[in-house]
């Protein structure tokens, strides 16, 4: 009996083919949804654009795989989808929540609305995991190092606790160290975690790694390298999205992402997968989600659970994500979701005209302003001469420049920046004492040395690629 035909779910299911390309159909139609309303700044299609964008990206994966294999994750091995999911969630929560101490990254342009936030947050960070796997299946699928094997040998045990030792250590010492050790988290759960599933025969990348089967390996880390790719190149133009303030990485940066970071990602795929191996055993029987072709270990199944255990787990994990997001607001957050009543410049008599022609966030106003048709539209709707409206639109530029929202926005205002200009000729260490100084006599929030950073140096070099001078940093 073949290794295939022992797995208790089909790798195959007839059908699967012509449900694949509805899948990757479905999955183009809602990533260009997504796009089209970041685009136009469709209120509910641009803010949420990272869940449009994942999630087409996620159906359209599928529907390849399923298309050239005949299995799946969402044909032929359907019961892990909820679990994925749902501990895509936890897995990632658990890193927000160690960001409190390490605050490598924070938020900008999020809803301000709680709940809206919560539901958000679901539907975006429950794709981390299934975005990951998909990845790396459609890798395999692809035929990536398929024969890149060695002898295989047998680990000594002391091995399995030498890696855990390790991850234990990185784990600390990024606690401990967060300015410059902070980026040790990465892989640190997989050293902790994997050498447990290696000792009790679940799914472990230790065991590839002593059958010598470096290409499992090498696929598993290349899909998380793509897997960053396409969440960073879609973060960069989201208005809602995430910000890197890693200390000592800022003098290149692609997208949002200094470029050294992008490492991280293969390691995160890594930690992803002894996770859900990990849990995969403790709820699913030991199952493994993947294809039996792709997987190379013969997994002992487990007495099954009843499938209410993993539910009854559920309220415990929501209570953990409503607090780490409470956290995160309070700590990680930059700024807000804006409208054009958010810019100071604009009276209530000029909103109201604005908003009746379509023009409601800052963001309308700048794309309006771009053509000639358009600012004089504006000039006539707010009966402005050129010096006024250009004052205006430099307020809007300011206040929508990475993230700096409407309540950071009026703070560099009160210290003589007012516009994005401004800020590339100042000293970050120099501009927040000043902020500091002046939120001091207001009793206002100052914000982050490391958000100051960010805007002066992203102002510098305002593309894709952006490098700081060596002298700042």
């Amino acid at each position: 009996m073949s290794l295939a035909q022992e797995m208790v779910f089909p790798t195959e299911e007839r059908g699967a083919p012509r449900i694949g390309l509805r899948l990757f159909l479905l999955g183009l139609a809602v990533f260009s949804v997504g796009v089209y309303g970041l685009v136009e700044d469709i209120l509910w299609i641009a803010q949420p654009f990272y869940a449009f964008a994942w999630w087409g990206y996620i159906f359209m994966l599928d529907g390849f795989c399923s298309m050239k294999r005949g299995s799946s994750i969402l044909t032929t091995r359907r019961r892990h989808f909820w679990p994925m999911v749902i501990w895509s969630i936890t897995f990632w929560y658990l890193f927000e929540a160690l960001n409190l101490r390490y605050q490598n990254w924070y938020y900008v342009g999020a809803f301000q609305n709680l709940f809206i936030g919560y539901v958000f947050g679901w539907f975006a960070f429950g794709t981390v995991l299934i975005g990951m796997f998909e990845t790396y299946e459609a890798v395999c699928v692809l035929g990536f190092w398929k024969n890149w094997k060695g002898k295989p040998r047998q680990y000594a045990p002391w091995v399995s606790y030498a890696w855990q030792g390790l991850g234990l250590t990185m784990l600390t010492l990024s606690v401990v160290f967060p300015t410059y050790l902070a980026p040790l988290i990465w892989g640190s759960l997989t050293f902790i975690v994997d050498p447990w599933n290696y000792r009790n025969g679940r799914r472990s990348l230790l065991k590839d790694l002593e059958r010598r089967d470096w290409g499992t390996v090498a696929r598993i880390m290349f899909g998380g390298l793509v897997c960053g790719a396409v969440w960073e190149s879609m973060n960069f133009f989201a208005p809602q999205k995430w910000i890197y303030t890693v200390r000592g990485l800022e003098n290149f940066k692609l997208f949002e992402m200094p470029l050294l970071g992008f490492l991280g990602f293969p390691a995160l795929a890594l930690d992803g997968m002894a996770f859900y191996s990990f849990l995969s055993y403790v709820f699913l029987g030991n199952e493994s989600w993947e294809h039996p072709d792709d997987l190379g270990q013969k997994l002992e199944p487990t007495p099954q659970r009843p499938r209410s255990l993993f539910w009854k787990t559920v309220p415990f994990q929501l209570l953990f994500w409503a607090v780490t997001i409470v956290f995160i607001k309070q700590v990680n957050t930059g700024s807000y979701r804006m409208d054009l009543t958010d810019l100071p410049g604009l009276s209530p008599e000029m909103v109201q005209p604005l908003e009746a022609k379509g023009v409601t966030r800052p963001r309308h106003l700048l794309i309006r302003s771009k053509s000639e048709a358009g600012r004089q539209d504006l000039e006539e709707t707010l009966a402005l001469a050129d010096p006024d409206l250009d004052s205006i639109i430099e307020e809007a530029e300011l206040f929508t420049y990475k993230g700096i929202g409407a309540i950071h926005g009026p703070m560099l205002q009160s210290v003589g920046i007012t516009n994005v200009r401004q800020l590339e000729k100042e000293d970050p260490a120099e501009l927040h004492q000043r902020l500091v100084d002046s939120c001091q006599a207001t009793g206002e929030r100052p914000p982050r040395l490391d958000m100051v950073r960010v805007w002066v140096l992203a102002a510098r070099n305002r593309g894709i690629v952006m490098r700081a001078e060596a002298g700042d940093l």
